[in-house]
């Protein structure tokens, strides 16, 4: 420490000292940030009516690591410290400072119980506030009444990181199928008897700006996608013309051969999704392949023993998430008869 630095320090203590000491000296009347600072947390154990406006004033410091002790010791003060804590959620210019109100205003409480808080945390700016408020939203279920309808603002969040956590934390399709080879019953070597690559061709897309193709039914056998663009599969979406990062949905179809007369189960195999993948077979879901970022060249196989129709046309929907560089189904898919 320097002697000035000390100098500085020594003189800001000695004048939170007399502040603390007679509760009428304003909280600027150090030009020392680390004294104001100090001043801000130990207001935290002072008379609420004395403590509460100075603490108010802290909050307009123009040092923000002040402004954040002063959001903490006005946890300690009651409905008197919520009530300017609030204030500071709406109007603080430093976005960290509004998250920890936020925090505090609905820490031990249900999420139901603070939704006009999160609700006012949904509309903020910057994005770490706005992650907060709907990760708080969407940690219980079900989801119903009012905290549904501010899950599905926040789905529609300018921002894809907050629709993703949102998107996770909702997301209403389940698949418990188990594969042959991960089934705990079965001791036996599994041998794929036959591959039937699906045809690369003949393919749809869409993009899914909002992430909201699942509630239009973008998985339903019979949904009309004939103005969505064509794609080919096994190939990068960039490469064909979609530069997008996000959510993006395809649609084929493709022809199942005989059911072979002896076969233990049918998988489809995905050589390669660029990066996540949820999948629907003839309307059905199937289940999914979410890494994150590293799956993006993982292969992955889903059961569709009870799905698929034997010697007959299957519309395979599959919801595809990418965040960054080269995005799709970029290698091919392959329906497997296992033995």
């Amino acid at each position: 420490m320097t002697m000035k630095h000390f100098a500085g320090l020594f003189a800001g203590t000695i004048c939170l000292t007399i502040i603390l000491a007679t509760g009428c000296a304003s909280p600027r009347q150090t030009d020392n940030a680390d004294a104001r600072r100090q001043l801000a947390l130990n207001l935290a154990k002072q008379n609420t009516a004395k403590a509460v406006p100075a603490l108010t004033t802290l909050l307009q410091d123009d040092n923000v690591m002040v402004r954040r002790a002063a959001v903490r010791s006005l946890a300690a003060h009651g409905e008197a410290g919520k009530d300017v804590l609030h204030q500071a959620l709406r109007e603080n210019s430093d976005e960290q400072t509004r998250r920890m109100a936020l925090q505090i205003l609905c820490e031990n409480r249900r999420p139901d119980d603070c939704l006009d808080i999160l609700e006012t945390a949904l509309t903020d700016q910057p994005l770490p506030v706005r992650i907060y408020a709907a990760a708080l939203l969407a940690s219980e279920r079900p989801a119903i009444g009012r905290r549904q309808q501010l899950l599905q603002k926040a789905s529609r969040d300018e921002d894809l990181a907050v629709r993703s956590l949102v998107m996770r934390a909702t997301w209403p399709f389940h698949c418990d199928t188990v594969r042959l080879r991960d089934r705990a019953d079965w001791d036996y070597d599994v041998v794929v008897k036959e591959r039937h690559p699906l045809p690369e061709a003949g393919w749809k897309i869409a993009i899914d700006n909002d992430v909201q193709g699942h509630t239009r039914n973008w998985f339903k056998p019979d949904f009309d996608d004939s103005a969505w663009t064509d794609i080919k599969i096994a190939k990068a979406w960039e490469p064909q013309g979609i530069n997008h990062d996000g959510f993006a949905w395809y649609r084929g179809t493709f022809k199942a051969p005989a059911k072979p007369a002896r076969f233990n189960a049918a998988e489809l195999h995905f050589g390669g999704v660029d990066e996540c993948a949820w999948v629907w077979l003839n309307g059905v879901y199937i289940g999914d392949h979410d890494l994150g970022p590293e799956g993006w060249n993982v292969p992955f196989s889903l059961d569709v023993t009870k799905i698929l129709k034997w010697g007959e046309d299957n519309q395979l929907t599959v919801r595809v998430h990418d965040s960054t560089m080269a995005g799709g189904i970029w290698k091919p898919i392959t329906l497997e008869i296992l033995e």
